[in-house]
């Protein structure tokens, strides 16, 4: 596999996760800041 190719995934991968992960914690605390409220 080409390494630039590889670069270009492996960095849009960890893109995504960390979306995922920063989505995630958003919704949980607006969820309980709404509980709360």
């Amino acid at each position: 596999m080409n390494i630039i190719v590889y670069a270009a995934t492996s960095y849009l991968i960890t893109a995504v996760i960390s979306f995922a992960v920063i989505g995630v914690i958003v919704g949980i605390s607006k969820l309980l800041s709404d509980s709360n409220a």
